[in-house]
């Protein structure tokens, strides 16, 4: 595998990486995500009134038509259901705050892999630029609890050419980011899984879907993988459908300390996410070094 380190960009043709706080290599893109109106603001920049307000972000999916088998279509008629986030592994993730593109949104993350890595959607971070004003609240529960400052965050560079278009298997597999914060986490984080889902597996989808309870508490759903193409999922139901459920954890039942997968973009019938590769992993530690 290619060092990550190896070739720094200097000069990018891109414009969102207009930004000199922004560097590139070949399998990473990283930025400072401070953010200018955190850093000119006066008075703190997530009041209760913006946090209130942030639009849940996320990716529409058209539903499919298939031919289902008798168990696919008994998992159809699941609901979605409250997560218990004073329980491992729920507590690992929480609801993630941002701005972007002069908007404010929120969507969902969790910790993976290191107490101070926290892993996103691709889609929240970048698309039409850099996200910044970063903060992660892991168990949020209807109230802002304690919470985390983002000082570095990265997507694949690979995702850069993709970001703006269409939702798809194929894009998919690049939706993702990793966040470092400042401070540690105080609950534990999940392990990253490798190789660890596969079709047919049932997977427990987690997040924070607007369109249920105003995105204020985390949901979980159960679904199963019914295509794995590539290094990209796509499993069916997806009661949590809408903005917001962005990042969300997949994980196996089997095994709840790893996670196999992040919500991408979701319909009512399915949802698409990552499958963890090598790259991700080189990840974490490029990110926690500080993207050195």
């Amino acid at each position: 595998m290619m060092n990550m380190r190896a070739i720094a960009v200097l000069a990018v043709s891109i414009p969102a990486l207009m930004n000199s706080s922004v560097a590139e290599t070949a399998d990473y893109t990283c930025w400072n995500p401070s953010g200018t109106q955190m850093t000119a603001a006066p008075t703190e920049y997530w009041t209760a009134e913006r946090l209130a307000n942030a639009v849940p972000d996320g990716e529409s999916l058209a539903p499919e038509k298939r031919n289902l088998s008798p168990q696919l279509k008994g998992l159809l008629g699941a609901v979605a259901e409250r997560a218990p986030v004073d329980q491992a592994p729920y507590k690992y993730g929480g609801k993630l705050f941002f701005t972007r593109g002069g908007i404010d949104y929120s969507a969902s993350a969790q910790f993976v892999a290191d107490d101070n890595i926290v892993l996103a959607a691709g889609h929240s971070m970048w698309k039409n630029g850099s996200a910044s004003n970063i903060r992660f609240y892991p168990g949020y529960a209807g109230a802002a609890v304690p919470f985390h400052t983002i000082d570095k965050a990265a997507v694949l560079t690979a995702w850069l050419p993709v970001a703006e278009d269409p939702p798809s298997l194929g894009r998919s597999q690049y939706d993702y980011s990793m966040l470092r914060t400042t401070t540690p986490s105080t609950v534990g984080n999940y392990q990253l899984g490798i190789n660890t889902a596969n079709l047919d597996d049932d997977v427990t989808i987690t997040g924070y879907p607007g369109r249920l309870e105003g995105g204020e508490y985390m949901y979980r759903e159960t679904a199963r993988i019914v295509v794995k193409a590539g290094n990209a999922f796509d499993a069916q139901p997806h009661p949590m459908y809408g903005g917001g459920a962005s990042g969300g954890a997949w994980f196996l039942p089997t095994d709840t300390t790893k996670v196999v997968s992040v919500v991408s973009g979701g319909a009512p019938d399915h949802v698409y996410g990552a499958s963890f590769t090598d790259v991700t992993t080189a990840m974490v530690a490029y990110v926690k070094g500080g993207c050195q």
